[in-house]
């Protein structure tokens, strides 16, 4: 039973695949055929040579040489059949071959967006004034200031103590009365001066210097003697203006001291002064062995 259906199976199967097969061998063949057809057709197919003219006419010529958008009776010198032209064609033209490829634009580089500034906004009011901060010295200009300042309060103190001193010192010196031959005010200074020049006078001329009788030197000379409430010299005779000769200022420096202790000042003298100086005029005569002041 199984032998007859095999058979049956296989014949049945060919019978259902002819049909599709049959099917594509035809559509194959048929459309490489339409295919060599149409490329043969598109190559022996009339080319219409058609010209643009500028100018027309309202006649059509007889006979046509080209093919144009309008009628054109032909004109010309030559007898040559010439296609029709602009008058403003160029005549150098450029074969197929001749034109170069359009040179593609570089491409401009893209510009950054321009960013548009945000204006921000809020509600309700938001200034408010800001004192302005004071501007602090530098530090260096602070610390040179203030040496400054020290500097001159040290200055002023030192000052200060000099002009103390000074005026202590001041107030402890004594009280001098100064007289010369022209200037004794009172009658007791006058009666002093007269009695202190007498005594000097004396003893002046008892010890005239023998070197100044040998030499024959005479002179004068002008010196000052301080003399306190005692009577006693406070200091060194000073010369205040010499002689010119040595023997005879040493003599007159000489005589004062053998000549002291002197009087005591008058009472109404040491009422007002501690020192009283006397500024006299010494003179040395040889001639007459004597000393006068002045």
């Amino acid at each position: 039973m199984s032998t007859f259906t095999e058979p049956l199976r296989s014949t049945s199967s060919l019978a259902k695949t002819m049909p599709y097969a049959a099917f594509m061998h035809a559509l194959v063949i048929f459309g490489i055929g339409y295919g060599i057809q149409s490329t043969n057709s598109f190559k022996n197919a009339t080319l219409l040579d058609i010209s643009i003219v500028n100018t027309h006419s309202d006649k059509a010529p007889e006979e046509a040489d080209f093919i144009a958008q309008a009628n054109q009776e032909a004109s010309g010198t030559t007898d040559i059949k010439n296609r029709p032209r602009s008058m403003m064609a160029s005549e150098n033209l450029l074969t197929p071959d001749e034109i170069s490829p359009l040179e593609s634009t570089k491409a401009t580089p893209n510009k950054p967006p321009v960013l548009q500034p945000l204006l921000l906004t809020t509600k309700g009011e938001t200034f408010k004034r800001i004192p302005k901060l004071e501007e602090q010295p530098d530090t260096q200009e602070q610390t040179d200031n203030a040496d400054e300042v020290i500097d001159e309060t040290r200055e002023e103190a030192r000052l200060a103590a000099e002009l103390a001193k000074d005026e202590a010192n001041y107030s402890k010196m004594p009280k001098t009365r100064f007289l010369n031959s022209t200037n004794a005010k009172s009658s007791v200074e006058a009666m002093y001066i007269d009695a202190w020049a007498k005594k000097i006078e004396r003893i002046g001329t008892t010890n005239f210097p023998q070197e100044a009788i040998r030499l024959r030197k005479n002179g004068k000379l002008i010196i000052n003697v301080t003399i306190n409430q005692k009577g006693r010299v406070v200091s060194a005779p000073e010369i205040q203006t010499s002689s010119g000769s040595r023997i005879l200022d040493n003599a007159a420096l000489r005589i004062i001291k053998i000549a002291a202790p002197y009087d005591v000042l008058p009472k109404k003298v040491r009422e007002q002064y501690d020192q009283l100086q006397i500024t006299r005029t010494f003179i040395f005569d040889t001639g007459y062995h004597d000393l006068r002041t002045e």
